[in-house]
């Protein structure tokens, strides 16, 4: 599908414009786990808006399109949202299995399933599933979607798992869906998630997933978890119970040892102090107590897997950070917010596609590592934000349509222009 892109204007010499044929050559193994799996005609749509979301600045389908100068009109690519056949979360994850198999190192078997949830706010009232809710982003009521994420975090990599819209109970009719919980979502997410038997999988979450429906699902899997405890809750150890949050101060305060931990960019101090007990729901816990230099509050860190050391729940519980920084890269970068669709479908659909953006841009960061031959020997890898790897996409896509244009021109100064412009 022959497709026209304006660039930014960092790309752009005198307003021109430059056309897309064709799959840029360094982003063609991403698409290949895709192309298994929808028709030719479902592929051509897909591929074209996830490049368009990778090097746009918004992620309107009227945006897109205009991107798109040479396609067809923009009620074609809704309706590729919202009716054509493929099903979003398979070809998600299979991206994401794709992305990860690639990775994979002998050395390294630690994987991190990672759930968090985000809002975005809608004024239109007549978009499926949009419900009144508390933002907690503005400390506003207002309307919009409460959206699970979950994401894998391996050698330092976060890979987009998937995007699910919580549909609220007075919609559930209208949509022909069954009512699911958040916590129930989640524990759907763990469940159903088919990732390599040979690697430990520990799950992360924050406190509201700490509940023995998302725990159950964890030892449904045999995978370790990590949650925050809160402070009011109780914990029994020797027979006694215990608030969680005065518990844990006075443990710090008694036999509390300082340890530098490592984190997703930096190595910071922490008050340690651990307890072996009982907690309603759980069952047998391990909880380490935590509190940073130079800060008063303290955080009781919840898991399963007694034989972990203080250091390394620690250490494992600060990669959840990822997934707050993947949620804020699709807002700001890739348009995790900007759909303007009615149905419930074309919604998923759009959650889907960004995270596909995303892991286009990390795919992009990888093979740029690998092409510099980091990738073998480096435990943790140190991919740019996504912001440098979209200014990156620019790029490519830029030179991959000089090129494409050189070769097929027969006028010797458009030739010799063009090759002084890809030389610059």
């Amino acid at each position: 599908m022959p497709i026209s892109i304006v660039t930014s204007s960092t790309y752009m010499q005198g307003g021109c414009m430059i056309t897309i044929g064709k799959i840029p050559q360094k982003l063609q193994r991403f698409f290949k786990p895709v192309k298994r799996q929808v028709s030719e005609h479902v592929y051509s749509y897909f591929w074209s808006i996830v490049l368009s979301m990778c090097i746009s600045h918004g992620s309107t389908i009227e945006r897109l399109v205009r991107l798109l100068r040479n396609a067809t009109h923009r009620t074609n690519h809704g309706e590729f949202l919202w009716r054509s056949d493929w099903n979003e979360s398979a070809v998600m994850q299979e991206i994401a299995l794709d992305m990860l198999r690639n990775l994979l190192s002998r050395k390294d078997k630690d994987l991190f399933f990672i759930i968090d949830d985000t809002q975005t706010l809608k004024r239109a009232k007549k978009m499926a599933a949009v419900g009144k809710l508390f933002h907690h982003a503005t400390g506003k009521y207002g309307t919009g979607h409460t959206i699970l994420k979950v994401c894998l975090h391996y050698r330092g990599v976060t890979i987009p798992w998937g995007s699910w819209i919580y549909i609220k109970r007075e919609h559930v009719k209208k949509l022909a869906m069954p009512f699911k919980k958040l916590t129930e979502l989640a524990a759907d997410a763990i469940r159903n998630a088919k990732l390599p038997s040979d690697l430990r999988i520990t799950v992360l979450f924050d406190a509201y997933y700490l509940c023995p429906t998302v725990v159950d699902a964890c030892k449904d899997r045999k995978w370790h978890y990590i949650g925050i405890g809160k402070s009011n809750r109780w914990f029994r150890v020797n027979g006694v119970n215990h608030k969680l949050g005065k518990y844990g101060r006075n443990v710090l305060n008694n036999s509390g040892k300082w340890y530098s931990v490592a984190g997703l960019r930096t190595t910071k101090s922490y008050c340690l102090a651990q307890r072996v007990g009982f907690i309603k729901g759980l069952g047998d816990v391990k909880v380490v107590f935590s509190r940073r230099r130079g800060e008063r509050d303290c955080v009781a860190l919840i898991t399963d897997d007694v034989r972990a050391s203080m250091k390394t729940v620690v250490a494992d519980y600060l990669k959840r950070w990822c997934i707050e920084m993947l949620i804020k890269d699709e807002k700001q970068h890739l348009g995790l917010g900007d759909y303007r669709v009615l149905r419930y479908r074309a919604v998923a659909r759009h959650l889907c596609l960004v995270d596909c953006a995303y892991a286009c841009l990390t795919h992009l960061g990888i093979e740029t590592q690998r092409a510099q031959g980091q990738t073998k020997n480096i435990k943790v890898l140190r991919l740019e934000p996504i912001s440098k790897l979209k200014e990156s996409m620019h790029q490519i896509v830029w030179q991959e349509n000089v090129k494409d244009v050189v070769r097929h021109s027969h006028e010797k100064p458009v030739i010799r222009r063009l090759e002084n412009l890809l030389a610059a």
